[in-house]
């Protein structure tokens, strides 16, 4: 089966008709991440899946559904022309139609088959046709998505399969059922009529019943033998995995441990950085934080309103002394240099007054006032001053005429006066230790925020290098939390169970010797029937017959891995050309599946070949069974890759591409190698220094300009080609 072209209509952004003509050996659809690639791949995988109908919405074209008006409709197909045995055609449809808004029905669901002719296509079922030129079991072998889909043994079933697909070894399981079957009954017939004859009846039944105790001990041993030998693969495997990635182990742990680490900071971060607002505005009196501005403010406001009072009373009783001629009273009045408003007439009280006089000193300055000097009659003279106050405002509202009212009717500055003097001093300095434990705090917690935020970044990181490793090791988190003393523990079971299986197959070698023995002695013995001579002889040649085709099977199983190694190495060491490749083993298993595993020339394992070395390992499996079809079924079939180099670099990519592009193979080969930034532009453009080295087909996929990036209805896959 060559595939000739690929034909795409509204396959989800693969919009309207797109066409794909195909080499019939190498071809490149080359896109960077998003273009396409992967879609073109899942058109096929959907075009080939025969297991039965498969229209989902979501294989629609969100650009053609959002064109649709309601009512209309259009079809999503995809099909391939293709040449196997004459040219055919499969072509897998339905038809979409918008019903609202928002809902489309999908119906008219074919998967049509044309066999071609000249110009007349005769139609046949599209899945019938399909299995017949290009049946399941060589699908398997066929399509490839990833690197890590390479690996065709990664199921126990394969090996089986392979087998029996591309050998002679499927008539030799019904031959060595068959005449197992017939040696069997041979046997059971043997045994009878020489139970029956009188001449060895005696001797036939004890050594039957020998053998039968003998047959029953082999099979338990057989049995168990399997069993072990099966536990020590397993053992073998899970150490094997522990060793080989032990770097990885110890990588895991190390971020583990980290993240504990990091989730331990988290919480106390959390705990440092809780604060409950509400509560602490009324019950932490946080609600008094801006009082101390606010005290400040107060203070100059009424020191400011009482300095104003004082300078209209001065000036009032100037005014009525000057007019009452009372030329005394103005002698009265404090004068201060500049002119200055005095301080009022409360301040310092009388308690302080007489304290200072009695210490003689100034406590408001800090200055001695020494008896008889200015300043000690300074403070005597403002003792009596506010004694005279006191007096004179008692016999104030007696003394003022009648028609006369006062300047300032109302004590109210005065109360401001002495509401300030009570904020101020230890008032104001409680309150302002308030505020700055408030703005500590808050400080505090904000600061914890920040290292939270940064913990918490992080730990994220941590968590995505930590899921990382994993995706990219393909272990779990289990395996590659085995401690040592699990390690440990699996040496010492696989050394257990190794030291059993010596044991067993010693035991086994002595049973099957015994039981050997015994149908030796039954074989001579001479009954008198000579048609129990005949069941003798009749047993004895299925016996042969039976071992000969069984160890046939073997040697075919044998012989296939053995042709498939040497395919297998001689195209390893072309697409290793001018680089170390080592030699594949392709190892069966207790368990009857197999394994492919890279040796040196010096026979040492190589136990974790890097990710280029492994991928084409495992492609130069898949190409010597391609070829192996083709000799086995006188037919060829394409192999199709989706990104199947992404671990290789720019040297490796071209003599990748450079040994593909001379194999006499059809192989589709979808990825975004051959793309390099162009400096100019900054964008996105094919290397033409190595494709125009290629002989093969190349096709340049690519999202059509202007598009939304976050809608999804106006993305639309260009298919361009390029030689």
């Amino acid at each position: 089966m060559i595939i000739k072209d690929i034909r795409i209509n509204n396959f989800r952004s693969y919009y309207g008709s797109n066409h794909l003509s195909l080499s019939d050996r190498l071809t490149l659809i080359i896109g960077d991440n998003g273009d396409g690639k992967t879609t073109l791949f899942e058109a096929l995988e959907w075009l080939f899946d025969t297991t039965g109908e498969n229209r989902k919405e979501s294989h629609i074209s969100e650009k053609r559904k959002s064109e649709l008006e309601i009512g209309e409709s259009d079809e999503v197909s995809v099909s391939i022309t293709f040449e196997h045995d004459g040219e055919k055609e499969i072509e897998k449809s339905f038809t979409f139609e918008r019903i609202s808004e928002s809902e489309y029905r999908t119906r008219d669901y074919k998967f049509a088959g044309y066999l071609i002719e000249g110009a007349e296509r005769r139609f046949t079922a599209g899945d019938r046709l399909l299995n017949i030129c290009f049946e399941p079991v060589i699908r398997k072998y066929c399509l490839f998505k990833g690197e890590n889909e390479l690996n065709v043994f990664d199921n126990d079933t394969a090996l089986k399969t392979l087998v029996d697909t591309f050998s002679g070894i499927r008539q030799f399981d019904e031959l060595v059922e068959m005449t197992s079957s017939f040696e069997q009954k041979s046997a059971n017939a043997a045994n009878r009529e020489l139970q029956n004859d009188k001449k060895v009846s005696n001797q036939a039944k004890e050594l039957n019943a020998q053998l039968n105790d003998v047959t029953n001990d082999i099979q338990n041993i057989k049995t168990e033998l399997n069993q072990k030998k099966v536990s020590i693969s397993e053992f073998s495997s899970k150490l094997e995995l522990l060793e080989k990635n032990q770097e990885t182990s110890e990588r895991y742990q190390n971020i583990k441990e980290r993240i504990k680490g990091q989730k331990d900071k988290r919480a106390k971060l959390s705990a440092l950085s809780m604060c409950d607002y509400s509560t602490n505005l009324l019950d932490e009196y946080w609600i008094l934080r801006s009082f101390p501005a606010i005290i400040k403010e107060f203070s100059t406001k009424v020191s400011a309103f009482s300095k104003e009072k004082r300078r209209l009373d001065k000036q009032e009783t100037e005014r009525r002394a000057k007019e009452e001629g009372e030329r005394e009273a103005i002698s009265k009045i404090q004068k201060l240099a500049n002119d200055a408003v005095p301080l009022p007439w409360n301040l310092p009280d009388e308690a302080t007054m007489k304290e200072m006089i009695d210490d003689e000193i100034c406590k408001v300055c800090g200055r001695p006032a020494p008896k008889g000097s200015e300043a000690y009659e300074f403070m005597c003279n403002k003792l009596n001053e506010y004694l005279a106050h006191i007096a004179a405002e008692a016999n104030k509202n007696a003394e003022m005429k009648e028609d006369e009212t006062p300047l300032f009717p109302n004590s109210f500055i005065n109360e401001l006066h002495s509401r300030q003097i009570k904020l101020s001093g230890d008032t104001e300095q409680e309150i302002s230790k308030i505020a700055t434990n408030i703005s500590d705090r808050l400080e505090f917690v904000t600061k914890r925020k920040a290292e939270l935020a940064e913990v918490e970044k992080q730990l994220q990181d941590l968590e995505t290098e930590q899921n990382d490793l994993l995706m990219q090791s393909g272990l779990s988190a289990e395996l590659l939390d085995k401690s040592i003393s699990d390690l440990r523990g699996f040496f010492d079971a696989k050394s257990r169970a190794e030291n059993r299986v010596s044991e067993l197959e010693t035991t086994l070698k002595f049973k099957e010797s015994t039981k050997a023995e015994i149908q030796e002695k039954l074989s001579q013995l001479e009954p008198t029937s000579s048609m129990t001579q005949v069941y003798q002889r009749v047993h004895t040649a299925f016996e042969r017959i039976n071992k000969a085709f069984t160890n046939a099977k073997e040697q075919n199983i044998n012989n296939f891995l053995q042709m498939l190694e040497t395919e297998s190495n001689k195209y390893l060491q072309k697409l290793n050309k001018n680089d170390f490749y080592g030699i594949i083993r392709i190892r069966k298993t207790v368990s009857n599946s197999a394994r492919i595993e890279l040796y040196s020339d010096n026979g040492t394992r190589i136990e974790n070949p890097n990710g280029a070395l492994k991928t084409t390992m495992y492609m130069s499996v898949l190409f010597a069974i391609s070829q192996i079809t083709t000799l086995k079924r006188d037919q060829d079939y394409p192999l199709i890759f989706d990104a199947p180099t992404s671990s290789f670099g720019g040297f490796k990519e071209d003599t990748f591409y450079n040994v593909v592009d001379t194999i006499d193979k059809q192989c589709i080969i979808v990825t975004k190698d051959l793309l390099n930034i162009d400096k100019a532009t900054g964008q996105k453009a094919l290397d033409f220094d190595t494709i125009n080295k290629l002989s093969c087909s190349v096709y340049r996929i690519e999202k059509a300009e202007p598009f939304n990036d976050k809608d999804l209805s106006t993305i639309q896959t260009v298919v361009k080609p390029v030689k």
